[in-house]
């Protein structure tokens, strides 16, 4: 429908031109033949057409499109006086064979000869072409402005959708990353918990595999797939208990984008002591999830806690999610260390 408005409303556009002038010639020259009347109507339903579409096809987009402004207004100006100049003629030859055949008009131009003047005519002609002209003008600018509003859009959607998918996509070898990792010291110490590791492994790779590939999922599904990850990395800890989780309000039908929170989780990992506790918690309200995490960090206060890939793409798929409408603060104290991510416009 959007690819047929254009020629729709230009179909409207003349057809309403044709009955402005039918009616405003049956109006003012009512005694006339009506072939009179339509060859008029012809001639000045052609000459409309000729200026609009020479205007929009040739003069806006091959002048007045490259900033040639200067150029434009005098090519406009030496056209409307070429149109001028071959249609006055025919003019004066309607008012001539209107004259012959209506005494009324006939004694109106003895009245007021101004009328049939050469001169007269084409200064009337020229003002409705400039209408003409501005109109196209109007028209054509104000469309490629609409069009090319739209295709920037569109471009920045698929840039967007384009970048989104790299980042998600760099998730998973992040993780993949830090998880081999983690069988790969149990298995170095012979720990009997490596086979259930490998097992959660391909619990979670499964989720990442199969049920990630839509731009929302729902939260109960990120809450399991956060609960096995947690499981693999308890089976290294020597107090696995220090390691929660705690989750309130309803998450039924709250939706998320698939694998944000997993960064978070994975630099408590990366910088928390596996011998002190660490905490996560849950919590959505009125439209509003907050996901925190505290742990106590394993570098001095003068250290950066918060960095590397996988939180440098939080940020940014935040960013392009959640356009002002979340918030993520970092704190440390004391060894202390707490991140607070509040995420305002729920699914």
């Amino acid at each position: 429908m959007k690819k047929h408005t254009p020629l729709l409303l230009h179909v409207l556009l003349w057809v309403a031109l044709l009955v402005f002038n039918l009616f405003y010639s049956n109006f003012r020259y009512n005694s006339l033949p009506i072939t009179w009347k339509l060859v008029d109507l012809a001639q000045t339903f052609l000459f409309h057409l000729a200026l609009f579409y020479f205007n929009w096809f040739v003069l806006v987009p091959k002048i007045l499109a490259k900033d040639k402004v200067v150029l434009y207004a005098l090519t406009v100006i030496l056209t409307l006086a070429a149109f001028a100049a071959l249609r006055t003629p025919l003019e004066l030859y309607e008012w001539k064979r209107i004259a012959a055949h209506d005494p009324k008009i006939a004694a109106q131009i003895r009245k007021s000869p101004a009328i049939t003047r050469f001169s007269t005519i084409m200064v009337q002609l020229a003002i409705m072409g400039i209408m003409n002209v501005f109109l196209s003008s109007a028209l054509k600018v104000t469309g490629d402005y609409l069009r090319n509003e739209r295709r920037r859009k569109e471009l920045e959607h698929q840039q967007t959708t384009t970048e989104l998918e790299l980042l998600k996509a760099q998730v998973n070898p992040h993780f993949l990353f830090n998880t081999l990792n983690n069988i790969y010291s149990l298995a170095y110490q012979n720990a009997p918990s490596t086979p259930d590791a490998i097992l959660k492994l391909s619990l979670l790779l499964r989720y990442q595999l199969y049920e990630t590939d839509t731009p929302l999922v729902p939260l109960e599904k990120e809450i399991e797939h956060l609960e096995h990850l947690l499981d693999l990395h308890r089976l290294r800890l020597p107090n696995p208990e220090l390691l929660t989780l705690d989750v309130k309000g309803t998450v039924s039908k709250v939706l998320l984008p698939p694998m944000l929170l997993m960064p978070l989780v994975e630099n408590m990992f990366k910088h928390g002591l596996t011998t002190a506790p660490m905490h996560i918690c849950l919590h959505t309200e009125d439209g509003q999830l907050t996901f925190a995490t505290h742990n106590t960090s394993k570098r001095t206060p003068n250290q950066d806690a918060f960095g590397g890939i996988g939180l440098q793409n939080l940020r940014r798929r935040l960013e392009l999610l959640y356009p002002n409408a979340y918030t993520l603060d970092t704190q440390l104290q004391n060894q202390q260390f707490d991140v607070k991510l509040v995420l305002n416009t729920l699914s």
